[in-house]
């Protein structure tokens, strides 16, 4: 009896410890709640206002294919090393142009702005490259750019990167759509935000770098002006040495090791680079080329080098070209008869000087080439003369008559202008 007593004395089990966990569960599940509408639905609404104050009617959206095209650069986590985010940094705005507004990624959702910068922003990548250069990067990134650590995409092709698949072209347009909303004019009504949050003097830096246009430093364009590559403090001889380096770094995969024009990218590529051993240029043409690039074909421009390297690069350009003597003397009767073929068959696109500027000349992309600059060997004339360049509009003249092919070919070659003192 004594111990029944004593055991119905006992207290009843307390039941807090449950309670307790109860109430730490909820509010887990609260500040998960909370979290998730802080982070991700109010920021989600605050966007999508934003891109619809701001919608333009003159943005296209995607077509089928472009759309296809990014749900494979999704798939393939194409955003995990490239941003689509041009930030508000200066150092941002100096490289890549105005920063992302929203409006320029209304359709897309979610947006690919990307965290991280492995290969570089593709934020305008619509007007910076051909689609040769593309098509080829992807069929193998290193085939022209050698330290590239992207993956090759070969399985978009049938073998070659001149040969793309569905997915290559799928991807190829979508690509050419980054940036070209902006490009195009869409949302210039549209300034750059101000964000009050900011730094004034970085949003003041900012604003006025938005003001003037912006040309990716990258991308060719049709422009005469390259700044003077004239003497420098280095010697020919370091010039070449250090032009050789940079020359395999960046322009042995079209142009070849040797400069032959047959790199390993050459195959994807049309038109094809150039054999630069057929040519002599002249110093300010190579630094045309060099500083804006070949618009039209797959040669960028090098605009983010500095003056001494694109030097370099011009000095070693000349060491590659083996002068090669005539295959017959040019007469005055020879050149008298070669300006009347070119001026019948040639003047309307390489102009009357020979500059690449003739009325036709002037419409067509890639331009032209500028026989003041450059100047081709008799045999390389000859045999474009026959078979015209692939991927130009630079046709062949087979009615031309054997003596009317030499006396054209034999003036062409005097419209080169040496600069005085510059070596053959």
């Amino acid at each position: 009896m004594a111990e029944i007593a004593a055991h119905q004395s006992r207290p009843a089990p307390q039941h807090w410890f449950g309670l307790a966990y109860l109430l730490i569960f909820v509010a887990g599940v609260g500040f998960f709640l909370l979290s998730f509408i802080a982070l991700g639905v109010l920021p989600g609404l605050r966007l999508a206002e934003t891109i619809a104050s701001h919608r333009q009617t003159d943005m296209p959206d995607y077509t089928a294919a472009e759309h296809r095209g990014r749900l494979l650069y999704t798939s393939m986590g194409c955003a995990l090393c490239h941003t689509q985010q041009v930030r508000f940094l200066p150092a941002d705005v100096r490289r890549w142009g105005a920063p992302i507004a929203a409006w320029e990624t209304r359709y897309d959702f979610p947006q690919l702005w990307g965290t991280r910068r492995i290969g570089p922003d593709l934020a305008r990548e619509a007007v910076v490259r051909s689609d040769d250069w593309q098509l080829t990067h992807l069929y193998n990134p290193r085939r022209i750019v050698p330290d590239s650590v992207m993956p090759a995409f070969a399985w978009l092709f049938d073998g070659s990167p001149d040969r793309p698949k569905a997915g290559a072209t799928d991807l190829l347009a979508y690509l050419r759509t980054l940036g070209r909303a902006r490009q195009a004019g869409a949302g210039q009504t549209v300034g750059v935000r101000v964000d009050t949050a900011m730094d004034p003097a970085i949003m003041m830096e900012i604003t006025n770098l938005c003001t003037a246009p912006f040309v990716n430093a990258n991308q060719a364009r049709v422009a005469d002006s390259a700044p003077a590559l004239g003497p420098a403090a280095s010697t020919r001889d370091q010039l070449v040495a250090r032009g050789s380096m940079l020359f395999a770094q960046n322009c042995a995969g079209c142009h070849g090791v040797h400069g032959d024009g047959n790199g390993s990218a050459a195959t994807g590529l049309l038109p094809k680079a150039k054999n630069l051993g057929q040519y002599r240029f002249s110093t300010p043409g190579l630094a045309r080329i060099l500083w804006n690039g070949v618009a039209g074909a797959a040669m960028p421009a090098w605009r983010d080098f500095p003056t001494v390297d694109l030097a370099s690069l011009a000095a070693y350009v000349q060491t590659l070209h083996i002068t090669a003597a005539d295959s017959a003397p040019s007469t005055a009767p020879l050149l008298a008869r070669g300006a009347v073929v070119y001026a019948e068959n040639c003047l309307s696109c390489h102009g009357a000087q020979g500059q690449g500027n003739g009325p036709v000349g002037i419409t067509l992309l890639p331009r032209p080439v500028d026989f003041t600059a450059m100047q081709p060997d008799t045999a390389r004339i000859t045999k474009v003369l026959s078979e015209g360049i692939a991927g130009t509009n630079m046709a062949a003249w087979p009615k031309l008559t054997p003596p009317d092919n030499q006396a054209v070919t034999a003036f062409v070659r005097t419209l080169f202008e040496a600069p005085a003192g510059q070596r053959p």
